[in-house]
């Protein structure tokens, strides 16, 4: 069922309007009708499944009614039951050194795809001067990770955070992972007391396996044997990781992985990067 991701609440009657460039979505390139159904993506990461109540195609309105917790609408149509699939896939954050925009616009969408709950720029030494001038302007990258919401299904609400040097994107993602614990289970890290930190590194020498970087690490700092239920995972921009950036990965508990593939562009690495570290866990 397609997912539809709503910037406002319903109202107390359950009821949410459909304008603007939403309802040219929903009506024109999803075709939906009266009686039809989706998934519903609330603020706050709530998920609800609705009907199509009302289409005013002279108005250019549609009105969505939420299905109550019986699984039927006011109407008393039965509304399927939406698959909680968040909760079984592993939480992932992206440390991501900023590469060209053109680029960064592709790895946000398909960090957002895979379910990454969030991105956080990197500006490293190997960043080019000026490249992180293009994510001060969040609203096209809001617009993006959206759009990967609703084309992709995924019911986690991927965050991306303001560019950080590598120093204080450490810190920015611990408090995350802290904030994540403390608020439950809408922000896609919760419930992760187990903590994987990987860095991709295009040589071999100062890495593990995967499966070793995986093991883990619990958020009081002691060594866990249990597979991580998160992972943060830092990828290089078109230069890579520098040494020093790397040493101070090191320092900060992350293990280095190199994967035995060919030569992969930095988008190409975040992508594959993310679908290995979930076949790894989820299975």
């Amino acid at each position: 069922m397609r997912q539809f991701v709503s910037a406002a609440a319903p109202n107390s009657k359950g009821l949410l309007e459909i304008t603007g460039k939403d309802f040219h979505y929903l009506r024109k390139v999803l075709r939906m009708a009266s009686g039809d159904m989706l998934s519903l993506s609330l603020p706050g990461g709530v998920l609800q499944d609705a009907t199509v109540c009302k289409v005013d195609d002279g108005a250019k309105i549609i009105e969505l009614q939420i299905c109550d917790s019986q699984g039927q609408s006011r109407d008393g149509q039965d509304c399927p039951q939406a698959q909680n699939s968040a909760a079984l896939r592993t939480r992932l954050a992206l440390l991501q050194f900023i590469p060209k925009p053109q680029k960064m616009e592709l790895i946000v969408r398909q960090a957002t795809e895979c379910g990454v709950a969030a991105i956080v720029p990197v500006i490293g030494e190997y960043t080019q001067a000026g490249f992180e001038k293009a994510l001060i302007k969040s609203d096209r990258f809001e617009k993006i990770i959206r759009e990967a919401r609703q084309q992709s299904g995924s019911q986690v609400e991927t965050k991306i955070y303001p560019p950080q040097k590598l120093s204080a994107a450490l810190d920015l993602v611990e408090e995350i992972l802290s904030q994540a614990q403390n608020a439950g289970g809408s922000s896609g890290l919760a419930n992760a007391s187990v903590v994987a930190k990987i860095f991709l590194y295009e040589r071999t020498d100062k890495t593990v396996p995967l499966s070793a970087a995986l093991s883990g690490q619990k958020q009081d700092c002691s060594q866990a044997q249990d597979a991580a239920a998160a992972c943060v995972y830092a990828v290089g921009c078109e230069g890579g990781i520098s040494p020093a950036e790397t040493e101070l990965l090191l320092a900060r508990g992350f293990k280095g992985v190199h994967f035995n593939t060919n030569i992969l562009r930095c988008e190409t690495a975040s992508l594959y990067a993310a679908a290995a570290i979930q076949s790894a866990l989820d299975n």
